[in-house]
């Protein structure tokens, strides 16, 4: 597994993701069949791997009774159906959907296989279960194209409500023999995470799983692949919307039809402040000397210069824009590999974040979309776990000599 940002993609993200990984954004990407056909998924994937990245597909099982037009059209679909009734697979439907996983693996050439899995839930042993052979089978094709298999734990938000419970879920996951993990952690619905109770149970369950000594792919990460090198994970998914900012299960639920909504104006993501800002709304308020700061660059903000006239920015360039900006500074972050030190560089990013939201504040502005509410929280967090989790810090560094 390559370490570093990867390219989580959802609607719209495949041209999206070529022009990243030309200007030199990403080590990785992640299919998403919900929002790419079969036969797109093999053309882009061929696509991603002449640029130089290494290429995952996720099948999505997570909610497997919701169906859409491309998930129709890859081979484990009927499948799908028949695990939304929770019922053990016959041995003809094990076998059938093991040829569709080697089907699909094969035909883009993956670097390695998602397990499918559903979404594991609090007082369900038979998600356990079912996880448990999805898994297997998984492996079985892992091995015979002589790929890793990385077991998908995608924990519900009914599991990360106590330490207990998370517990319960984590042992038996952990028992399996993967080769490396696709971790998903489902939090409260926000714009960005920000509770420092869950963001921590998140931390740790991360933490966890490097402890077994096998790489971690923080998925759904967003903005807070920042944090993601700091628990010891080895690459983290990045996409330029919000619903890919963090694990929706809402996007695998019948969609409801949208009407009316005015045009939102575009968000700058800043890697000072590391949130978003409304541009040019918000900055045109300010002085220089903040707009300086603030206005951090990548090659899809060109047009923009603190102290000139404000040209415009489509909400399109700017989704573009904050991904290479956050891909950017996870990379930074990921060419240490050491979670302790990692760690300590978010902080470090973080503290200034927290000092420069406060001198806006100090000017009298108050920024939208309460984008200053968890940069303090995640260096907490941070704080906490190098303090409270220091044991297993030093067995990262064992495993790493």
């Amino acid at each position: 597994m390559n370490r570093g940002p990867w390219h989580q993609c959802g609607d719209r993200s495949q041209k999206l993701v070529v022009e990243q990984i030309e200007h030199g954004a990403g080590v990785g990407v992640i299919l998403s069949t919900r929002d790419l056909s079969y036969q797109k998924a093999e053309q882009y994937a061929a696509i991603y791997h002449d640029l130089g990245a290494q290429v995952l597909i996720d099948l999505q099982f997570y909610v497997p009774g919701f169906t859409n037009i491309s998930l129709a059209s890859y081979p484990t679909h009927e499948y799908r159906a028949k695990i939304s009734q929770m019922q053990p697979l016959s041995d003809n439907d094990l076998n059938g959907l093991t040829v569709a996983l080697q089907e699909i693996n094969q035909n883009i050439n993956a670097d390695g296989i998602i397990s499918p899995a559903i979404i594991y839930q609090a007082g369900r042993p038979d998600t356990v279960q079912t996880n448990a052979r999805l898994f297997s089978i998984s492996k079985q094709v892992g091995d015979e194209l002589g790929i890793p298999t990385y077991a998908t734990v995608v924990l519900g938000k009914s599991v990360t409500s106590s330490d207990k419970t998370l517990e319960e879920i984590l042992s038996p996951a952990t028992s399996l023999l993967a080769d490396g993990w696709y971790f998903i952690f489902e939090f409260d619905p926000e714009r960005i995470p920000s509770q420092v109770e869950s963001v921590s149970r998140c931390c740790i369950a991360g933490l966890r799983l490097a402890c077994t000594g096998r790489p971690v792919l923080h998925a759904y990460a967003g903005p807070m692949a920042l944090l993601s090198f700091g628990f010891g994970a080895n690459a983290a998914g990045i996409g330029h919307c919000q619903n890919l900012w963090k694990f929706c299960p809402e996007r695998w639920q019948p969609q409801r039809r949208r009407t009316g909504g005015t045009k939102a104006p575009a968000r700058f993501f800043s890697r000072s402040l590391w949130g978003t800002i409304v541009y040019p709304d918000e900055v045109a308020r300010m002085s220089i000397g903040l707009q300086e700061q603030i206005l951090t660059s990548s090659p899809f903000s060109t047009q923009i210069t603190p102290g000139k006239p404000f040209l415009s920015i489509t909400r399109w360039n700017a989704n573009k824009h904050l991904v290479h900006a956050i891909c950017s500074t996870v990379a930074e972050i990921a060419a240490v590999n050491e979670p302790r030190i990692n760690a300590t560089q978010a902080i470090s990013l973080l503290q200034e974040a927290v000092k420069l939201h406060g001198t806006i504040v100090d000017t009298g502005l108050t920024l939208r979309d309460n984008t200053n509410v968890y940069q303090e929280n995640w260096r907490l967090v941070l704080n906490e776990l190098l303090e409270n989790q220091s044991s297993d810090f030093d067995y990262l560094e064992l495993l790493r000599t």
